[in-house]
């Protein structure tokens, strides 16, 4: 499914989307969400951490200054440039970063693990997941926590709408939840899963503003594709204040495991 997710016209992969610097630095994340992702970890000051498909370090930077070290995994070149600036302006030392998508990861050379906490927040649209999963749970001496879609997030609802008069062809939505959650069953793991809302929620200053943001995530390359991404967002956005606003609300899972002993 991630396989037909990744081959639809126009559709690009987020190593591709997030690759300039400038994009990946308008990514946000809600404060709220990020404190109730980290009060779902098991952190403490003398553990190590591993954050596959870290972004712009949402949660890495953060759990950087709660345990003994971090390290991110991340394949854009625009969010590794965004990590690094961030840690070197705040002087974090123990944040190391891995630019590689987690499938090309070798463990025995690429990491410095086991590690005590792995995480994979929102970052689960690999091809062959069963394999990526096993490899998370290779490298961990504790417990695998993720993070991902229960339900359609705004955005693949908006992709759904309109993708065929961009692009020719109906969007394709990755698998949720319940298909990592089964799988890992299947696997011989034993995971746990708690639900969590998950809202997103962008701000702007006008609809030129708006169509600049959302302009290369909807994979816009021509005026005619402009003119129909921009009169979506006369629908969707709704005025508040001096500008728009964009909001959507879904569901969220936390899956987790504790590595069992053999």
């Amino acid at each position: 499914m991630i396989r037909e997710n990744h081959s639809v016209p126009g559709f690009r992969t987020g190593r591709d989307l997030w690759g300039k610097r400038r994009v990946a630095a308008e990514y946000r994340v809600p404060a709220e969400r990020v404190a109730a992702t980290l009060a779902l970890l098991p952190l403490a000051s003398g553990i190590s951490v591993l954050d596959i498909g870290a972004g712009p370090g949402t949660l890495a930077l953060p759990i950087a200054g709660r345990v003994k070290s971090v390290t991110a995994v991340e394949p854009a070149a625009g969010m590794v440039s965004v990590i690094e600036e961030k840690t070197g302006a705040s002087g974090q030392k123990n944040i190391r970063v891995v630019q590689k998508r987690w499938e090309a990861v070798v463990p025995a050379r690429d990491l410095e693990g086991p590690y005590d906490l792995v995480i994979a927040s929102f970052s689960l649209a690999m091809e062959d997941l069963a394999a990526a999963l096993k490899k998370m749970d290779a490298v961990s001496s504790e417990s695998v926590h993720l993070f991902w879609f229960a339900d359609l997030p705004g955005w693949e609802r908006h992709y759904l709408e309109i993708w065929p008069s961009l692009h020719g062809a109906p969007y394709c939505p990755v698998p949720k939840a319940d298909v990592v959650f089964n799988l890992l069953w299947q696997m011989g793991l034993h995971p746990n899963l708690s639900m969590m809302p998950l809202f997103e929620e962008e701000h702007f200053r006008d609809l030129e503003e708006a169509l600049v943001h959302y302009a290369p995530k909807f994979g816009v390359t021509d005026a005619g594709q402009e003119k129909v991404v921009r009169e979506a967002l006369g629908w969707w956005l709704v005025a508040e204040g001096d500008g728009l606003v964009m909001r959507e609300r879904s569901r969220a899972a936390h899956i987790w495991w504790e590595k069992e002993e053999d």
